[in-house]
């Protein structure tokens, strides 16, 4: 379900990205000097730890499996400019939690930049989502036991319920 809203999300996002690069052919220009080799290195560096990317080879557990967010959108028809302007935007805008220190654990804005944002978002543009047998990495609960019954308040340790993994 969460793969599937991700995807949904990142389908939406493209369909915006899209209008905004129509007919401007920045992404073409920009995704022409990109060094993707330089990308890959760079993502495997600065997202790796966070992203789950096959062609990379990393295993990120905290951030979205990017295979997992755009094979819908490729299988769809979305073009690489698409994912990079995407990728792009997300990488300079990137959502921050409501208070420091809250969960979800936000990736930091502008986490790269200059030319190293341009590889690595021509990177993940052509790589991401392309092999429909990735592995597609299992969703955990924050909170391990049994929820308590209807209308008794949040479940403790105490009365069976949950604790913290």
């Amino acid at each position: 379900m969460r793969s599937r809203l991700l995807a949904s999300s990142v389908a939406l996002a493209l369909a915006g990205g899209a209008l905004a690069l129509s007919g401007c052919g920045a992404a073409e220009n920009a995704m022409s000097t990109a060094d993707v080799e330089a990308g890959k290195t760079k993502f495997v560096q600065q997202c790796g730890g966070c992203h789950t990317l096959q062609n990379a080879g990393t295993k990120g557990v905290s951030g979205p499996n990017l295979d997992d967010a755009f094979r819908y959108p490729r299988e769809q028809g979305f073009e690489q400019t698409q994912f990079y302007g995407v990728v792009k935007r997300w990488i300079e805008i990137a959502p921050q939690p409501p208070k420091p220190g809250s969960y979800p654990v936000a990736m930091p804005q502008n986490l790269v930049t200059g030319q190293d944002a341009v590889n690595v978002s021509a990177y993940v543009a052509k790589f991401a989502g392309i092999n429909p047998d990735s592995a597609v990495r299992e969703i955990t609960p924050a909170v391990k036991g049994t929820p308590p019954p209807a209308g008794k308040g949040p479940a403790t340790p105490a009365d069976g319920g949950a604790e913290v993994p």
